[in-house]
Order: structure tokens, then sequence, then C-alpha cells
């Protein structure tokens, strides 16, 4: 585990805090470079630059309980049954639950874990790199206005059916729109991001936006007409996803 000092483009980054409840999983993030999410309790996003760790109680002998003290780049995303991903607990009564495997590069440990002193109880955060190289407690993580949450509730307040990450050639995509001739991608990322725009190549009958944060917080509107735009060149309308 290696100590890194991003710039001061790269603290803009993404980064999703997850909880980590066994050493287990933590070894094998360190070990075998992946971690899973189960799809059931995702959160409504799991694209991001960078995966944290939230340590529970379970950490308690190793005094890092209820802190976060590593993070990693994610590399890809693949959605596999549980006994895919442990096939060695192929009799697990979950073995045919999904799961989201983020694959990741070596574990970094920050300079100063992050400890939470006011709630023990954390699922998922979405934050930057700059807050977690910076905070001095966990409830300092949280983002008071999320452009991908913002953009989120604007597109249900114009009548859409947004679905939340769906994985396309192992590439996150973070909200989707079914249109009659298709489906239509959003990425929301930093446009510092290291992750790529889109796949190499995508399947037949999608198309894939993307839209920087700084955008969705500068010009929502204009942001929506471009996916109003889209839509239509996808067959005019979205279809009832109800």
């Amino acid at each position: 585990m290696t100590l890194i000092y991003p710039d001061a483009e790269a603290r803009r980054r993404t980064v999703l805090v997850a909880v980590v409840n066994n050493m287990d999983d933590l070894q094998r993030a360190a070990s075998a470079g992946w971690y899973r999410i189960p799809q059931r309790t995702a959160p409504r996003r799991i694209g991001a630059d960078y995966l944290a760790f939230y340590q529970t109680g379970a950490f308690k002998e190793q005094d890092q309980a209820q802190t976060v003290t590593y993070y990693a780049p994610t590399r890809r995303y693949r959605l596999l049954t549980r006994r895919e991903l442990l096939p060695e607990e192929a009799n697990h009564p979950r073995a045919n639950d999904y799961y989201f495997r983020m694959e990741i590069g070596p574990l970094q440990r920050l300079e100063r874990p992050i400890p939470s002193a006011k709630f023990h109880r954390v699922t998922f955060i979405h934050t930057t790199l700059d807050r977690l190289l910076s905070a001095q407690d966990v409830s300092e993580l949280f983002l008071k206005d999320d452009p991908f949450e913002t953009l989120w509730h604007a597109l249900r307040e114009h009548q859409l059916r947004p679905l939340k990450n769906r994985i396309v050639n192992e590439y996150p995509v973070d909200i989707t729109l079914r249109a009659r001739g298709g489906n239509l991608g959003i990425h929301c990322t930093d446009d510092s991001s290291t992750q790529e725009v889109r796949p190499h190549t995508l399947p037949e009958r999608w198309e894939l936006l993307h839209l920087s944060t700084a955008r969705i917080e500068q010009d929502l509107e204009n942001c929506l007409r471009q996916i109003g735009a889209a839509l239509l060149n996808l067959g005019g309308s979205v279809l009832n996803q109800g």
C-alpha cells in the first residue's frame, strides 16, 4: 500500500465511499484488486474515479474501526452473480444474487485516516478526492449539492424515468433513459476524470452522452436540452417503464 499525493486537478475527481465490514473483503481488494457491491443495495450511482473504504467496528483490532483509511482508483465494472465472484462459496444462500464487481488499482493509505466521531452507521457516500484528502471527520465527506442528484431529480420533474447503474462493456453508465429507438446512457463526471469518456464500442441501440458536473451545475437547462435532443434521435419519446 503506497502513499500518492495527487495534483490539484486530480483532487477534483469523484470518489465513492463504500462500507467494508470484514477483513476478507478488504484483503481481497488489496491482493486481488476488486470489490463487490450487492446490486439490490447499491447506491443510485456506482461510477466514480476512486473507491474508498469505510471500515466498520469489525476492524477494532486493527485500530481502524469507524474510519476511512484506504482508497484506490477504479478500473472496470462488471455485473456478476455471487457464485461467479466466489465459486468456493457456491452453496451460499445468496449465490444467485447479482453484485457489481469493481476492479481497482493498488490500495493507497490516507496520510490521515478519517474517523467518524458523530455517527457510526454509514452506507455509501459520494464525494470528491479533495474532500477525501482533507476531511477531519467522515461527516465532512458529504456533498450538499451533488450535481448527479440535481440532474436525476430534474429528469423526474420532466416526467422522465431514469434508471440507475447500467454496465455497458465494463463501463459504468450513471443514468439510462429508454426510448423507442434504443437506450440513452448519461455519464456524469468531472472534466479531469481518469475514466474513459466512452467504451471503445457501444452495443446496438445504445447512445452515450457525457455531461460534466461543472456543466450540470452551471447550465442545467442546456444539459436537459441536450438530453431531449438525444432522445428525439432515438425515437422521439421515452417508453413507459413503469
